[in-house]
């Protein structure tokens, strides 16, 4: 690690109370169809909730499906980071066990469980405790594996389908703001993203030219047998430069790139949230609506003897009295039925709106808690791209400073 990047981790260290490596890839079970990467996860703590303050584990994948999961669906309200897609190529081509696919998805779990220990909520969580220092893991995660009653992704599913067609009548100007602030850093994300893939390609051709270019003045010592040893010296020289490109190139689309990449899901994470605040307040919008729907279907009761005008009531009004049915004796057991009927919507509102309202404070919590993150995780992210460029121009330098004066040394002979 250069100097910047261990800044960057001192101040962070000091900033939270808890840091995490994932580390030592191992794949277990070698020569299987059960075959499977395990990580090295060590996590260094102030935390009163774990027993050391240092505790290393091995997870692999599926167990972090496990904590996302299940933070996902007791902490609704939070912003749960994302992790690394499962559904890649390497999967369907039987390269997932390669060590370029094994260090990306190793950096992106890095990732995920730093962004899960510094946030507050998440950080003193039962799950990731469990899932960083339980010794007996199979056992402990077992015991949360059955979800609650009414929890889950049908019930979140069947939340959704309901207010699919419902929208705010008065969105919050706060929650608006944000998801524009989010869909703005979104595009911008997407920008570089689209940018780099061409800066990535110049790069690629440049290496494959300087490559070549090395060939060809290898090839031309052969031919100039009075100066082949500084003409190989000049295009071992243009090689080795062209491996610096290649090793920045890799450096940037597995760091930097991958970053950009994995923020841009860590955004589809936010509006998520932000969706599901909509929600909370479109049932307390649809709520209210019905409790003041009764409400005048009672005033109308109470005033005309009908709860309403329209064709329904009049026919219903007119069999009532072909069959001598006693209007007042009717009208009071739809009024009773009514007066029940509202009192349980007022309940039902009063609860929706403190939901709405509580849910609302986490969300705005949250963002800050993103906005936090994003600074840090930006401002290393920079600092990585820089110090590959100023590592690449260094190894530059001193491959020219090396070669300049064995080229000066040619004599030509008149």
């Amino acid at each position: 690690q250069l100097s910047h990047s261990n800044a960057s981790n001192a101040a962070i260290s000091t900033a939270f109370p808890m840091t995490i490596t994932v580390a030592e890839p191992l794949k277990e079970f070698d020569g299987t169809k059960d075959a499977f990467i395990s990580y090295l996860i060590t996590t260094k703590t102030t935390l009163d909730t774990f027993s050391s303050p240092t505790v290393s584990v091995r997870r692999r994948f599926q167990d972090f499906v496990w904590l996302h999961n299940s933070l996902s669906r007791d902490f609704a309200a939070c912003v749960v980071p994302p992790l690394p897609d499962r559904h890649r190529m390497e999967y369907i081509t039987g390269d997932r066990f390669g060590p370029e696919f094994v260090e990306k998805r190793r950096a992106s779990l890095q990732r995920f469980l730093t962004r899960l220990s510094r946030h507050p909520t998440l950080q003193k969580s039962e799950y990731f405790r469990i899932f960083l220092e339980s010794r007996e893991w199979n056992r402990e995660s077992s015991l949360y594996r059955q979800k609650k009653p009414g929890d889950g992704v049908f019930e979140n599913l069947g939340d959704a389908l309901l207010n699919a067609f419902s929208k705010l009548k008065k969105p919050d100007e706060k929650f608006v703001e944000i998801k524009e602030s989010v869909d703005k850093l979104e595009e911008n994300l997407q920008t570089i993203d689209r940018l780099y893939q061409k800066i990535i390609k110049r790069q690629t051709d440049l290496e494959v030219d300087y490559r070549d270019f090395g060939s060809s003045i290898t090839g031309l010592g052969q031919l100039e047998t009075g100066i082949t040893a500084p003409l190989e010296q000049f295009g071992d020289t243009i090689s080795k430069f062209a491996d610096a490109w290649k090793r920045m190139t890799y450096r940037e689309e597995n760091g930097y790139l991958a970053q950009i990449r994995d923020y841009l899901t860590y955004c589809h994470c936010v509006k998520n949230v932000l969706k599901l605040r909509d929600q909370k307040q479109v049932d307390f919008e649809d709520l209210s609506e019905y409790l003041q729907n009764a409400l005048m279907e009672r005033e109308n009761l109470m005033n005309t003897g009908k709860s309403s005008t329209g064709i329904s009531s009049f026919l219903r009004e007119t069999v009532d009295n072909i069959k001598g049915v006693d209007q007042e004796q009717v009208k009071k057991e739809r009024l009773q039925k009514l007066d029940s009927k509202i009192a349980e919507l007022e309940k039902e509102v009063e609860n929706s709106n403190d939901v709405s309202d509580q849910f609302s404070l986490e969300v705005a919590k949250e963002y800050e808690i993103f906005q936090t993150a994003k600074t840090i995780e930006m401002k290393d992210c920079l600092l990585a791209y820089a110090d590959s460029h100023v590592e690449f121009y260094r190894q530059g330098v001193e491959l020219w400073e090396e070669i300049i004066p064995i080229l000066d040394d040619i004599k030509f002979q008149a």
